[in-house]
């Protein structure tokens, strides 16, 4: 995971002057990351807090077996992610998770079937763990040794954001919209970390342009 590893940088160069949280933050190369795992984070922090209360009489017996399955879920695509990523590189994997990710937010729309619940749960729970993998993984390899603690506090640091502001952010806009409705903005805002994301694939592919 050292700084020189490309593979799983997105062949990135390693961020320069990047130790320390305030730099970090101000670093391109850790920032972006740290923007595209936090909207994952967001939904994640939605469907603790809000899923039991957005599940109707018909849905409210699979609530419980949804929040189960979503870690698990994570947990082993955060594996597989790991696997593939030590092989074939780590950054090609952010954009299909952040998608998948939104994907499973929008079938939590359907608050009405059990089944949308209970698929909802995994699909997102599989995007989310190929996000965290990824993203952490992406950023290790963008900063020497050095720079590991200060990546470490970032990641963390958008995990925790992401979490207390998605959950704060989608009651207010429930309150207003309903569940259902709010769900189906929650993915959509999803998307919106894709323009990070490829604007972190187009500096991957500029860094390995002849003449850089």
């Amino acid at each position: 995971m050292a700084g020189g590893d490309t593979r799983a940088g997105g062949d990135v160069r390693p961020a320069p002057g990047a130790d320390g949280v305030v730099a970090g933050m101000r670093t391109p190369e850790l920032a972006r990351p740290c923007v595209i795992f936090s909207a994952t984070t967001m939904a994640a922090g939605i469907i603790v807090t809000f899923l039991p209360l957005a599940a109707t009489r018909a849905t409210a017996g699979v609530v419980a077996l949804a929040l189960l399955i979503q870690p698990a879920a994570s947990t082993l695509t955060r594996w597989l992610a790991g696997r593939h990523g030590d092989r074939h590189g780590s950054a090609r994997l952010i954009i299909p998770g952040v998608v998948v990710s939104a994907g499973g937010i929008l079938m939590l729309a359907l608050t009405t079937e059990p089944a949308a619940v209970i698929g909802g749960a995994v699909v997102f729970g599989a995007g989310f763990g190929v996000a965290q993998n990824a993203t952490l993984s992406v950023m290790y390899a963008r900063v020497p040794e050095s720079g590991y603690g200060t990546v470490t506090a970032l990641w963390n640091l958008a995990y925790d954001a992401g979490m207390g502001l998605g959950a704060a952010g989608f009651g207010v806009v429930a309150a207003q919209t309903g569940y259902p409705v709010s769900f189906v903005l929650t993915s959509a805002l999803m998307l919106a970390a894709l323009a990070p994301a490829l604007r972190d694939r187009r500096v991957g592919r500029a860094t390995r342009s002849p003449g850089r």
